[in-house]
């Protein structure tokens, strides 16, 4: 099959486009599941290890973008005969529908899962957002 084959038959699959490119920054991608309702999109990343201090989640125009570091497991009173997770610097993009608010998300991050509650809103009543001021989303800590 050629490449254009594939992409029509695996383009509807992907409504919310994701942007996992290396290049030479990233040292990993966290997985990542998008779901949708009638009220809302739920962004569930995995991040093993890592504390929401160590996690940045900001909306810009067009998307999201999610960031972070995760620390190395070295730890020197111990001989390490495998590494297989992953660490270091990550950072997904995420595209966002027109209907998807760039104002009201809520975020939790509770058992190494951070998850992105983003609403849904009318595309007519969506607030622009500026390329200049791209905004931070807080993220709150369940225990």
């Amino acid at each position: 099959m050629t490449p254009n084959i594939y992409h029509r038959l695996l383009a509807p699959l992907a409504t919310i486009p994701a942007v996992q490119v290396c290049n030479g920054e990233a040292d990993w991608f966290p997985p990542v599941d998008i779901l949708e309702d009638a009220a809302e999109y739920l962004f569930r990343i995995d991040l093993p290890d890592m504390r929401p201090e160590h996690v940045r989640v900001v909306v810009e125009r067009d998307g999201l973008f999610i960031s972070g570091e995760r620390p190395k497991p070295w730890q020197d009173d111990k001989k390490w005969l495998r590494v297989e997770r992953p660490h270091g610097y990550f950072e997904r993009r995420f595209g966002l529908p027109d209907d998807a608010s760039r104002v009201e998300i809520m975020s939790v991050f509770k058992n190494s899962v951070l998850e992105l509650h983003v609403s849904k809103v009318s595309p007519l009543l969506q607030k622009p957002a500026t390329a200049d001021a791209p905004s931070s989303v807080v993220i709150s800590y369940a225990s």
